[in-house]
């Protein structure tokens, strides 16, 4: 049998020149991929630096005559980018806590308790998923302004963006495939010890369920530093402006340009930076959570 523990290549494949040349060249084509990608950031970072003048020089440079990495300092006082990030921390916070209850508990139910109707939500749920969110928009906008049934206004807060985290249809899944791979005996044996439902998905399934739990709140975490059209659309307080939304009101401000793109880059340096710190959580946790069930 093939040992696929460190790839589809095994290293007595490699020794081939037929597989050297495909691995040379799947190699050559992702190198080429991460290149195309990653060259716009790098130009926005640099062009940052410029004046307005050398920015609209021709031929264009890459690099600017004069690096003056204070800049970064002025464009994060002038802005004021600390109030934004706070408010978008708040938001996106808040979303993840949702995600995590609401979506982990519909995942629970779905793939435990199981109660009658269960294979008709399920339908229902892939439904929503294949429906385009241009459909949903004024819907939700009507049910924000005024609650059934309460009749509460919730604009200008950020309580319709954590609501609608909360009912992530994708997430409801990706949790039910999950709980559907734990075992069998070890649900029962806590029943048999007089565990209730909540009492064992808090003691059990969650210690269990690290992994698909921390994709979950890194991507809804990383989600929501990017957020721009509901927020745009339900809050019009300037206290409290989100990242996204503030970047795009910037194109009518007396920013110049080359402070409009570094703060182009204080909007997508948090996501980076999570990316590349729970990269193997997301990809692990999805993929268990995929395969399962």
């Amino acid at each position: 049998m093939r040992n696929m523990d460190k790839g589809a290549l095994t290293n007595a494949d490699m020794k081939q020149m037929k597989y050297k040349v495909l691995y040379a060249f799947i190699f050559l084509i992702i190198t080429i991929c991460c290149i195309v990608s990653f060259f716009p950031v790098v130009w926005i970072l640099l062009s940052g630096f410029k004046d307005v003048k050398e920015m609209y020089s021709v031929p264009a440079s890459l690099f600017p005559k004069n690096f003056d990495i204070s800049k970064l300092g002025k464009v994060w006082s002038e802005m004021k980018f600390y109030k934004y990030y706070a408010n978008t921390f708040i938001m996106a916070s808040g979303s993840v806590a949702f995600e995590l209850v609401v979506s982990g508990l519909a995942g629970y139910v779905l793939s435990r308790l199981k109660p009658k109707g269960t294979k008709i939500m399920l339908a229902l749920i892939f439904w929503i998923m294949l429906l385009p969110s241009t459909m949903r928009t004024v819907p939700l906008y009507m049910e924000f302004k005024s609650m059934p049934i309460i009749g509460v206004n919730l604009l200008e807060s950020f309580w319709p963006i954590w609501l609608m985290a909360g009912a992530n249809a994708f997430n409801i899944i990706l949790f039910k495939n999950f709980f559907d791979g734990i075992s069998e005996s070890l649900i029962e044996a806590a029943w048999i010890d007089g565990c209730s439902d909540i009492k064992l998905f808090f003691k059990i399934i969650i210690p269990l369920s690290v992994p698909v739990f921390i994709t979950v709140a890194t991507l809804g975490f990383n989600g929501q530093l990017g957020q721009f059209f509901w927020p745009y659309l339900l809050i019009s307080e300037k206290e409290k402006t989100v990242l996204g939304v503030q970047l795009f009101k910037m194109k009518n401000s007396t920013y110049t340009m080359d402070y409009q793109m570094l703060a182009l880059i204080f909007t997508v340096a948090p996501q980076i930076i999570i990316f590349a710190l729970f990269q193997k959580y997301i990809v692990g946790g999805v993929n268990v959570g995929g395969v399962k069930g």
